[in-house]
């Protein structure tokens, strides 16, 4: 399940993992080394990390043998692992405060959300990108290279240029399709929005509910507009507008044009049939049992739903389609990073930096896609095998920008999606739920 669904629905439970410091404080000797040749100065001794999966899952174990080879090849090196995921993180970000960070963290930093740049304007991160400019020791060529250009934003500061933490794995809000009911019914696989609506017309002409989707929960209606408005709008105004109270929804006609695609969509009976009281497992369920032929959703859907998927099912995934004039951004996906960063005052950087470089490289990634199932960011690392295509839409991708706007952590995050609910219900049209928008967006930010 998405940290963010847990969230909103306060589902989350707390794996233990144990949690002990092992660096900090202003020693001398945890002053950053000189970042040219970073790696021939590795030595042994412990470094705390964090790590996402929780105890007995193959993603931790999969961890614990990337860890044995750094201890194999560093006498003395000791990686402990302290579990990092959503619930763990208040008390983890209270040692940073106190000074007894981990050596290596996770959602200590992202160059797209403003709130996590603290971090590193307080000195609190190690600059990572003098050592990531640096040759690799098994391609020769500079570390930072191996990075999907389009996940740099998610690791540069936007105000200094440095680079506070790499992607560890991806999660991708992606256009997941039926490959074998699109073949079966000559059904050309939408790339844009045009081709969508011909894809809608045919699988209900083949008496199959074109698009799954949940009607009870609020946030998976709102990635049909978040994605509509990426197209119609761009994504730095629709932020603007939506998250940071800069501006009006109806400044913009690409607000009214999304939702009067919503509205078309609704009309057209897209929509699975009963979906305003069918749950997001269910909706997911019907995607797999071929009574719908496409649904928007994170790319965690296929390790979520795997116990339900038919042997023979045939996936395809696709970028949201592109939309003909549209004034937003076209070649931009929505997404979120998993970033790891160093501690400035970790007293042993270059190996932390080792266990990271382990962690990113083509070979370690790829083995992480096939075995695990994970999106990687590196270049040239395959689509997993449950994921066929997600390689290639992060390699077309222009940018990958936060998924949500950063809209749920925002003021304004009671006023959107329940609109687009309504909206989707029938309840209103696509004028009167930009009205509503706006009135709610205003009373919001005082503007």
């Amino acid at each position: 399940m998405s940290t963010l669904r847990r969230l909103l629905l306060g589902l989350v439970v707390v794996p233990s993992l144990a949690i002990a410091g092992c660096s900090g404080g202003d020693d001398p000797a945890t002053k950053a080394p000189d970042a040219k040749n970073w790696h021939e100065n590795i030595t042994g001794g412990e470094i705390e990390v964090g790590v996402i999966p929780a105890e007995g899952t193959p993603s931790l174990k999969f961890l614990q043998d990337i860890a044995k080879g750094i201890e194999a090849d560093y006498s003395g090196a000791k990686v402990k692992f302290t579990f990092a995921n959503t619930p763990a993180r208040p008390a983890l970000e209270q040692r940073w405060r106190a000074g007894d960070p981990l050596d290596v963290d996770y959602g200590m930093f992202d160059g797209t959300n403003p709130a996590l740049l603290d971090w590193a304007d307080d000195g609190k991160l190690l600059d990572l990108k003098p050592y990531l400019e640096q040759n690799d020791p098994e391609s020769g060529k500079p570390w930072l290279d191996r990075f999907s250009p389009a996940v740099r934003q998610f690791m540069q500061h936007p105000e200094n240029g440095g680079i506070y933490a790499v992607p560890s794995e991806l999660s991708l809000h992606v256009l997941f399709y039926n490959a074998k009911l699109f073949k079966q019914h000559n059904i050309t696989p939408p790339t844009t929005w045009d081709q969508l609506l011909t894809a809608v017309d045919k699988l209900k002409a083949a008496g199959v509910d074109p698009i799954a989707v949940t009607g009870l929960f609020e946030p998976y209606m709102g990635m049909w507009s978040d994605h509509v408005w990426l197209r119609t709008v761009g994504y730095d105004k629709t932020r603007q507008v939506v998250t940071e109270g800069k501006g009006h929804i109806t400044d913009h006609p690409g607000f009214l044009q999304g939702l009067k695609m919503l509205q078309d969509l609704r009309d057209r009976k897209a929509f699975l049939t009963g979906f305003e009281g069918t749950d997001f497992t269910a909706a997911q369920a019907q995607f797999f049992q071929g009574k719908a032929g496409m649904i928007l959703m994170g790319s965690w859907l296929v390790s979520e739903m795997a116990d339900v998927i038919p042997k023979d099912f045939e996936l395809g995934v696709l970028a949201f389609p592109t939309v003909e004039g549209g004034a937003g951004d076209q070649k931009v996906i929505m997404a979120a990073a998993q970033l790891m960063s160093v501690s400035a005052d970790s007293k042993n950087i270059p190996l932390a930096l080792e266990w990271m470089r382990r962690l990113t490289t083509v070979e370690t990634q790829t083995r992480r896609a096939e075995q695990i199932g994970e999106v990687s960011a590196v270049l040239g690392v395959p689509s997993p095998p449950g994921l066929p295509g997600i390689a290639d839409v992060v390699a077309d991708a222009e940018a990958m920008r936060a998924r949500h706007y950063g809209l749920p952590e925002s003021r304004a995050k009671d006023v959107v999606y329940p609109e687009i609910a309504r909206l989707l219900f029938g309840r209103q049209d696509a004028e009167q739920t930009l009205e509503r928008i706006d009135q709610g967006l205003r009373r919001v930010y005082g503007n």
